[in-house]
């Protein structure tokens, strides 16, 4: 995030934090710091003494330096509330038809997201996994039965596993979704999941049809762990 970007939001912010000052709050925990004491910060709520380690506190000095605040307080509550804006939840990922990127490190929790917090939030919706490393089990494997569905009254989450060759795959999921976008009329009501959705990012008529989703379908979602694999898209982390 620019420096301007940080700016704004320190604006944007300061009534959230009540009447006190960065200068104020920074008084008050330094005198928590001393005191061990809480202390009262408008309606800010209260502040206190919170350790950190020294590699730590160097960095948020230099976060503090580089976007020019003048205290460790707004550091802290920034990155807190950009952390918020970006982490997985159902109500990010469902608040619109956006096509949204779900993301995080290996073993992050990406998928025990998506298997244990969003579909059992999204039972009687229709949803369709292209679950490429054969993990959600708990799910009906479609296979190729998918090109004679009657998308239109479904209520199921089923999935398709792709082949483990990647070229077949590849292949596989070209036609899928080649299908998908001549059944449009039918696809409304769908969420479409996809994983390790980076292995399909150079299939044309799966990216097409992610770049276009939010006209056909209810929710589409790119699982990957790779940040940058689809530029422009809305990014949200999985913590596990």
């Amino acid at each position: 995030m620019g420096k301007r970007s940080w700016k704004k939001l320190a604006n944007e912010n300061r009534t959230q934090l009540g009447s006190a000052e960065p200068a104020k709050l920074d008084a008050m925990s330094e005198q928590a710091e001393k005191t061990g004491s809480k202390q009262e910060t408008g309606k800010a709520g209260k502040s206190t003494h919170v350790r950190v380690w020294k590699d730590d506190h160097k960095r948020l000095l230099s976060i503090k330096s580089n976007m020019g605040f003048s205290n460790l307080a707004w550091v802290v509550h920034m990155l807190l509330k950009e952390q918020a804006e970006h982490t997985a939840s159902f109500e990010a990922l469902m608040k619109d038809n956006v096509p949204t990127v779900l993301t995080g490190r290996p073993l992050a929790g990406k998928t025990f997201f998506v298997k244990q917090k969003l579909l059992p939030a999204l039972a009687g919706s229709p949803v369709l996994v292209i679950d490429s490393w054969n993990e959600y089990t708990q799910l009906r494997n479609v296979g190729y039965e998918i090109f004679g569905l009657n998308f239109k009254g479904f209520t199921e989450h089923i999935r398709f596993v792709p082949n483990t060759q990647s070229r077949v795959a590849e292949t596989e999921v070209e036609s899928i979704f080649s299908h998908l976008d001549m059944k449009r009329s039918e696809m409304a009501r769908w969420i479409i999941i996809v994983e390790e959705a980076h292995t399909f990012k150079n299939v044309s008529a799966f990216a097409k049809f992610l770049y276009g989703s939010r006209h056909v379908v209810r929710k589409m979602i790119a699982v990957t762990p790779q940040t940058d694999a689809f530029q422009g898209l809305e990014t949200l982390m999985a913590f596990h």
